[in-house]
């Protein structure tokens, strides 16, 4: 009965521990979300109000009308979903390659990709900017979306989905006739759901959240994502800090969406990872 008690009790000790820790990440968006909807001359009041105490929703109007937003919207939802589509079909087929085919050089290959992984993003940043400049795609959309559609993590995390399918799978396939593609096609996506659906969230938060190679690679205001709308949006209304929470909230908001759509796709992609690992 001691060593059941005790183990209540440290049960009952992690989960108050996992709760503030929790809390302690979520706050931040609390205090976005309750600056937002507060007058200016409210924001830095003392005691601190986290329930508004006269809501204000013209922060949002001003966003919306004055932050040109709308237009920031269109070019970052047209960025991320050409980015995840062609992310999502490059990069599984490359890792079903390195998965299930049989050529030479193959390790060494990936060995040469897991090596590229550890070169920091702003090393690239230069060489990527000359090229482009080259192939006359800078201030281009493009300039965006072809870097994200290789994406080295994305290969490397569907290769290892792809290779905890069964071969004998792929073996019954190939005596029923199917060639490599219709095994790839047919048998090796439908089994690796979870890992496209965690590849689809990853690589969505990322190009959607990039800030540096739209800032890099793009001068032209219309051609702005909402990262750098957002960042210029708070150049023009200095300290007014509901407004530009109210921007954020904006921003944020296809992010969380997203996430409350996939998550129990992505749980499921975690558990199912936890116990191959």
């Amino acid at each position: 009965m001691t060593s059941l008690h005790k183990q209540e009790t440290k049960r009952w000790i992690v989960t108050v521990l996992i709760f503030l820790l929790a809390l302690l990440f979520i706050f931040p968006f609390i205090w976005m979300i309750s600056t937002s909807f507060k007058y200016e001359i409210d924001v830095m009041e003392f005691p601190f109000r986290l329930i508004p105490k006269n809501v204000n929703t013209s922060n949002y109007v001003t966003v919306w009308t004055k932050g040109n937003f709308p237009l920031y919207y269109r070019n970052s939802l047209f960025v991320t979903v050409l980015t995840v589509l062609g992310d999502l079909c490059l990069t599984s087929m490359a890792a079903y390659a390195f998965a299930r085919l049989r050529f030479r050089g193959k390790n060494l290959i990936f060995s040469c990709y897991l090596a590229a992984m550890m070169v920091p993003t702003q090393v690239l940043l230069l060489p990527k900017y000359i090229i482009f400049g080259k192939l006359g795609i800078n201030n281009t959309h493009a300039a965006l979306i072809l870097p994200g559609i290789c994406s080295i993590f994305s290969i490397f995390l569907l290769r290892q989905f792809f290779m905890s399918i069964p071969y004998d799978l792929s073996e019954a396939a190939k005596v029923d006739g199917a060639g490599y593609f219709r095994t790839f096609a047919q048998v090796i996506l439908p089994l690796a759901h979870p890992g496209l659906v965690t590849l689809i969230l990853i690589s969505s938060i990322w190009s959607w959240n990039d800030y540096i190679n739209p800032l890099i690679f793009l001068s032209n205001d219309k051609l702005f994502t909402l990262t750098v709308g957002l960042q210029r949006f708070q150049e023009s209304n200095g300290t007014n800090y509901a407004v530009i929470m109210a921007g954020a909230v904006c921003a944020v908001l296809p992010v969380i969406f997203l996430f409350l759509v996939f998550q129990k796709q992505l749980v499921a992609s975690i558990a199912s990872s936890g116990i191959k690992g």
